[in-house]
């Protein structure tokens, strides 16, 4: 009788909370088409300006450009994660006992995007910079399934379980206590785009793994939604994302007239790159292109997206460790009035640091200044609010 009344009374939340799903993914599935009409058009522009021979042609990259799998900038090595087998892709610089810097790259990147931080921190940590699951020389598993963010985020998590730093401080207490246990590791966590995302919910998920976390240019689940509702002008930045949730259509517009909507992403007027003297170089460029011409290497980084807008429980609380995040004024993708949203939800103590003029590629933009403010924060970020 009891368990009947209760199930009557809870019918209208149900009843409210079944529609807002429905009117949720009837908006997302909206906005979608209107994307993907948008970008057709642009397509549509791209093949009457180069015919259909130029737009429709695109060239598989045979040799890597300088850099990308020389050893310039780190050793090159694979981890095969315990749990599921994958392989995994990472470039390391620095002292094997040093503590550990995980380095999470963003769409349409890879581990290249680091190369100015693997240079600049390998004195004090074991920098690695990782090609995530479905990027570069990592495995690309097909299917869209296999790119969902419980499945990302266990990736990193077995990652930091195999080369992570120990935690001296657990270490320290079981010895207090006399109870015997293994130190967990742990490391400095930076993701940036993508990465960043990943990392805002790892850290919350897994504090105990993350001494230090530095988030560049990446939003929070828990604070992307609302922060849109009242700016709608995020929705026109975000349009890609709504695109990237069409079959085949993303794919087909990326690889026009070999990967020209790439090349502007990263160095075009899209791209929100002020500074000519910053922009990627043809080489550069082509350390991306290089993973993302490849058969097959374009469906996986787009299934990210297509895999975003599931009923995966986002963390509510802000991430426990030591924060910095970093924003450039002139971000093409995510209105720099986000940052400070997303740094009122932080725990006391989280700083906030805006660079003037830099883009959404801050690793590449300015990587002088953020080297500088890195190194500030990892010095005397947990004193300073």
């Amino acid at each position: 009788m009891l368990l009947s009344l209760c199930t009557l009374l809870l019918t209208p939340t149900r009843l409210l909370l079944t529609l807002r799903r429905g009117v949720a993914r009837l908006a997302v599935a909206v906005a979608a088409v209107a994307a993907g009409v948008a970008y057709g058009l642009w397509g549509l522009g791209v093949l009457l300006r180069r015919g259909p021979c130029g737009a429709l042609r695109w060239r598989v990259r045979d040799r890597p450009p300088p850099g990308l799998a020389d050893g310039t900038f780190g050793e090159h090595r694979y981890l095969r994660l315990p749990d599921s087998g994958l392989k995994l892709h990472y470039v390391t610089r620095g002292p094997t006992t040093a503590p550990l810097m995980l380095l999470l790259h963003g769409f349409p990147q890879n581990w290249f995007c680091w190369r100015h931080l693997l240079q600049e921190f390998s004195a004090r940590y074991r920098v690695v910079a990782l090609d995530l699951r479905g990027y570069g020389a990592s495995d690309k598993p097909p299917g869209k399934e296999n790119y969902r963010l419980e499945t990302l985020l266990e990736d990193i998590r077995q990652v930091i379980e195999v080369l992570g730093t120990p935690n001296r401080q657990g270490e320290v207490k079981a010895a207090a206590t006399g109870v015997t246990a293994a130190a967990s590791p742990k490391c400095v966590l930076v993701g940036h785009d993508w990465g960043g995302v990943l990392a805002w919910e790892l850290a919350a998920r897994h504090p105990a793994m993350v001494e230090k976390l530095i988030i560049m240019d990446a939003p929070h689940r828990a604070v992307m939604a609302d922060f849109t509702a009242c700016h709608p002008s995020q929705l026109l930045r975000s349009s890609y994302v709504f695109l990237f949730q069409l079959p085949w259509l993303p794919e087909l517009l990326l690889s026009l007239a070999d990967f020209e909507m790439v090349k502007n992403i990263l160095t075009g007027p899209w791209a929100g790159i002020r500074n000519p003297a910053r922009r990627l170089t043809e080489q550069e460029v082509d350390a991306y292109l290089y993973s993302l011409s490849q058969p097959g290497a374009l469906s996986p980084p787009i299934h990210y997206y297509r895999n975003l807008f599931r009923d995966t429980p986002i963390p509510r609380e802000p991430p426990p460790p030591p924060t910095l995040l970093l924003w450039g004024t002139h971000d093409a993708f995510l209105d720099p009035r986000l940052a400070p949203a997303l740094h009122r939800c932080l725990r006391p103590g989280a700083r906030l640091c805006l660079l003037p003029g830099a883009s959404h590629w801050l690793p590449e933009d300015q990587p002088r200044p953020l080297a500088h403010l890195l190194h500030h924060f990892l010095e005397e970020g947990d004193q300073h609010p």
